[in-house]
């Protein structure tokens, strides 16, 4: 039932998006960040929807730890396709404008492509490290107009109990504009939608935003492995948190 009423969410969504897009459109080319502002209204509201009909139980944790004097680099792990709604609604509520990079794939998606585009986020094509390096530098470049990044260096959805390597690459995105990295550690997404596709069912699902990180303390050594400095702090929140 709960996945049956999600579908008939996006289809109203798809209706509701064609006269609000076109105003996006509008106001963008007077104000994009008005129009980014406007789109975290819409989407914010949509995801909150989307996680009461799906049963979510959430809980949210350490959003006292996100700086609100300058834009952050969020840097999260990846366990399913809920991670992105819970990470948003999270950030959005603390009135946070914040771009995700997504995998190249979510493009093809219809109406989420076109809010995320309005929402500036970014598309990396995992097999194509020039394009890569292309989404790096657009990112940071988001980073000086204002606006927070998110990222799952992972690379790819992970549900074991160990995190991937995280990829420095992606840590360039901090490094390069001294932004704080806040460390995301997400549980339990997976057992919404993966565990049993192409099922929904509720549950418990946690987000929790550790101590940032700010590159400029770092010392030489430490830049260089950043990523697996993040990995551990978010590993770490990972195994003191209890799940039912």
């Amino acid at each position: 039932m709960r996945t049956i009423l999600i579908l008939l969410i996006y289809l109203i969504v798809c209706v509701i998006s064609i006269p609000l897009l076109l105003i996006e459109c509008v106001v963008r080319k007077i104000n994009p960040k008005a129009a980014a502002a406007f789109a975290i209204v819409i989407v914010h509201a949509a995801f909150n929807l989307t996680m009461a009909v799906s049963g979510c139980k959430k809980e949210i944790v350490g959003i006292e730890n996100i700086p609100t004097d300058r834009p952050v680099v969020f840097a999260a792990n990846h366990r399913g396709f809920y991670d992105i709604i819970l990470a948003y609604a999270a950030i959005a509520s603390a009135h946070i404008q914040v771009a995700f990079i997504s995998k190249i794939e979510i493009k093809k998606i219809p109406v989420i492509a076109q809010w995320m585009y309005f929402l500036n986020c970014l598309f990396m094509d995992r097999g194509n490290m020039k394009q890569n390096m292309g989404v790096i530098l657009s990112a940071a470049s988001l980073i000086k107009d204002g606006y927070s990044i998110y990222i799952a260096p992972e690379g790819t959805r992970n549900a074991t109990d160990t995190l991937l390597p995280f990829k420095e690459g992606s840590m360039k995105i901090a490094t390069k504009t001294k932004a704080p990295i806040v460390p995301v550690c997400i549980k339990n997404t997976e057992n919404i939608l993966e565990n049993h596709l192409p099922w929904i069912r509720g549950g418990r699902i946690y987000i929790e935003f550790g101590t940032p990180v700010y590159p400029e303390a770092l010392d030489q050594e430490q830049k260089k492995h950043v990523g697996s400095l993040i990995q551990q702090a978010i590993q770490e929140m990972y195994n003191k948190k209890a799940m039912d």
